[in-house]
């Protein structure tokens, strides 16, 4: 049976690494273990639709090359690559077709080629999930729309820094972009309407 696709989406997951899950205030990471099964959830479910799953990683060089202006001020070395802060946590699913995107800078898209591989894949919507809402997810996010993709946010697999600063984020989103967050359900209905038999 053959079948055409009206949209092809794409999963970014964003920055579950160990330095940034395993780092921070207790009531962060009282929701560490969330945030992950219900990422792992939406790599299964992207995985079964055989849907393309980037999973975005912040890595930088100890030459200080690829530091942002803060950390060369502050001469503060972080996520160096081959560190074990900067590896991805270990309870994240990993599949065959997963592709790793490294970046520099909060918004996977600056510096990357990831605009170019999604539109090789002929993806025009992507469901964003990780940490953290009110830093590279949202820029992130903001910057998928500024480059014309439709752009969903998971709303059970994202995490602020903090629950205000988070919801700061989502309430800018939604006011300047229209970007809402949506249930797992809502996304799996949305991947199952991409089929068209």
């Amino acid at each position: 049976m053959t079948h055409k696709i009206k949209n092809r989406t794409a999963l970014l997951v964003i920055d579950l690494q160990r330095w940034f899950l395993e780092v921070g205030s207790k009531e962060k990471l009282d929701s560490v273990n969330s945030l992950i099964q219900n990422t792992n959830q939406l790599i299964e479910l992207f995985e079964a639709h055989e849907l393309p799953i980037f999973k975005v990683q912040t890595v930088h060089k100890a030459d200080k090359s690829t530091w942002n202006q803060w950390a060369l001020e502050n001469n503060v070395a972080r996520l160096i690559e081959g560190s074990r802060e900067a590896k991805y946590s270990p309870m994240v699913k990993k599949v065959k077709n997963e592709v790793i995107l490294t970046k520099t800078r909060l918004s996977a898209f600056l510096r990357t080629e990831l605009e170019t591989q999604l539109k090789s894949l002929s993806c025009n919507r992507l469901v964003i999930c990780g940490y953290s809402t009110d830093n590279c997810v949202g820029q992130t996010s903001i910057d998928a729309y500024e480059l014309d993709f439709k752009v969903l946010l998971a709303k059970e697999a994202i995490l602020g820094t903090t629950p205000a600063q988070g919801q700061l984020m989502l309430d800018s989103l939604k006011k300047r972009f229209g970007i809402l967050p949506l249930s797992h359900q809502d996304i799996n209905q949305l991947i199952q309407a991409e089929i068209v038999f």
